[in-house]
């Protein structure tokens, strides 16, 4: 899967930027978390119960050179619709 890496301001633009556009992004400590609605997440070993509904999360956390390495289809920018 292919990445692209963020430094603390560049990663902290992309979690700003994201959840302008929807997208349900949050901090746990130093890592970047997506989540997404899915009724499967029940069963997912990635499944997380938030705002009353199951779901998906992706977790994307800091490595040791201070950068996050996003996969590319949290990075970027088009959504459906817009």
């Amino acid at each position: 899967m292919s990445r692209i890496a963020f430094d603390y301001d560049g990663i902290h633009t992309l979690a700003a930027e994201q959840a302008k556009r929807g997208v349900d992004v949050s901090w746990d400590g130093w890592t970047l978390v997506f989540w997404k609605p899915n009724t499967n997440g029940f069963n997912d070993r990635h499944g997380k119960f938030k705002n009353g509904k199951w779901g998906v999360q992706a977790r994307v956390s800091v490595d040791s050179d201070g950068s996050w390495r996003v996969p590319v289809k949290y990075a970027s920018t088009r959504r459906k619709g817009t």
